[in-house]
């Protein structure tokens, strides 16, 4: 086995290698003299001086320019006063001294009168004659009218009782009273009916009803009236 080895290193050489040896080992002792001598230079070569420090300088900003102040208007220019007008005066003209008479007018003669119409004139109708006065009126025939008028106004005016009604008591009352100027007065049953409570509501609606307005004729006058005041069962 030894054998063996031994002639495998033996083949593995060449012949050429004495020579070649030599030749590396003196190229690598050059670079590294030359590596030895660069880095001597380096050492030997002065540091660089450091960069000068930065200054830097706080410089305040420019105030920005005012703007120019507007110029004000100019002045408007007065009005100009407007001369006042100075009175005028008159001065009264005198008439001169010597003035002479105006000349004669000529008369104007007025035309003649037309002559008057030979035609008789048409004749005039007479005026109407005035009218008739009116005739005063009886004062019996406005008594009665009116008598007839506050009949009514009292019959219209009855309040015919509850209680008669209810019993079926009807029957007329005579009832005398005084009349003046729409004022009744005096009033007093002359008749009765027979049922005092148809007797008290006669008294009542003579009272109590309108009175129609009094007439001229009548104005002024005490008048005496007995009017007939009926209950129907059949009235309202």
């Amino acid at each position: 086995m030894s054998s063996h080895a031994t002639t495998a290193r033996a083949s593995w050489r060449d012949a050429t290698d004495s020579a070649r040896w030599p030749l590396a080992t003196g190229v690598a002792l050059l670079l590294e003299a030359a590596l030895l001598a660069a880095l001597a230079w380096y050492a030997a070569q002065p540091a660089p001086k450091p960069p000068p420090p930065m200054v830097i300088s706080l410089v305040q900003p420019r105030p920005l320019p005012t703007p120019p102040a507007p110029k004000p208007p100019p002045p408007r220019p007065k009005p100009r006063p407007r001369p006042h007008p100075q009175p005028r005066v008159h001065h009264p003209v005198r008439p001169p001294r010597h003035v002479l008479p105006p000349p004669p007018q000529p008369r104007i003669q007025p035309p003649p009168a037309p002559l008057p119409a030979t035609r008789p004139a048409m004749p005039v109708a007479p005026p109407p004659p005035p009218p008739p006065k009116p005739a005063k009126p009886d004062p019996e025939a406005v008594k009665f009218s009116f008598e007839a008028a506050l009949r009514e106004a009292i019959q219209a005016t009855v309040h015919f009782p509850e209680a008669a009604r209810l019993m079926h008591l009807q029957g007329r009352t005579l009832v005398r009273f005084t009349f003046r100027d729409g004022h009744v007065g005096a009033i007093r049953v002359v008749t009765s009916s027979g049922v005092p409570p148809l007797d008290q509501a006669a008294i009542a609606a003579v009272r109590n009803a309108p009175c129609p307005p009094t007439p001229a004729a009548l104005a002024g006058r005490a008048l005496s009236f007995e009017i007939w005041v009926r209950f129907h069962l059949d009235s309202p």
